[in-house]
């Protein structure tokens, strides 16, 4: 039996699921920033996934999902800490906003960081992205790792430290580079 073809909305309504899929853990550390208590980050995280949802026939394809969603947040924000101004701890709206705007500057520096470590990583030879990978992404300890390259774990600690230089050296510049590609 052939599938039946997507209709034009389904076709969008797969894309917003997409970009809101893969902005979500932004989308959350956004507003994670700017509340106290971590059930009123998931209060407001799914309220802002609501209206998000809501709204999607309002979302411009030609711009950034993420500060869009941001905007989105940022208003539940205000909205949820209008709510709770009872509250013995509440950030009036300047905070709020400085919070938003100082938010929104961070996750664009880790993405851009993020770009830079894979580039970074890529410049590496073969066998030092296979060494980084077994010790930071693996489930091996360094022993084990050391013993699986049939090396001393203090020379593979000195070799992990001047990686992590080498890394640090390449995605500062990066992060130069991509700020004044901007």
């Amino acid at each position: 039996m052939s599938e039946k073809p997507l209709s034009s909305d389904e076709e969008k309504t797969d894309v917003f699921v997409a970009l809101l899929l893969d902005h979500r853990h932004r989308l959350y550390a956004f507003i994670a920033k700017q509340l106290v208590n971590q059930a009123d980050v998931e209060d407001v995280f799914q309220r802002t996934s609501i209206v998000l949802w809501k709204k999607m026939e309002e979302f411009d394809s030609d711009g950034s999902f993420f500060h869009w969603a941001c905007g989105v947040a940022f208003n539940e924000i205000r909205n949820f800490l209008t709510v709770r101004r009872r509250s013995k701890l509440h950030f009036d709206d300047s905070l709020v906003q400085l919070l938003a705007e100082e938010a929104t500057q961070e996750c664009e520096l880790t993405e851009s960081r993020l770009t830079a470590l894979r580039h970074c990583m890529s410049g590496l030879a073969d066998r030092q992205q296979e060494i980084l990978r077994r010790c930071y992404m693996g489930t091996e300890s360094i022993t084990e790792v050391a013993k699986g390259l049939r090396r001393e774990r203090s020379a593979l600690y000195k070799q992990l430290a001047r990686l992590k230089e080498k890394l640090l050296h390449c995605i500062r510049q990066q992060v130069v580079i991509m700020r004044n590609e901007t």
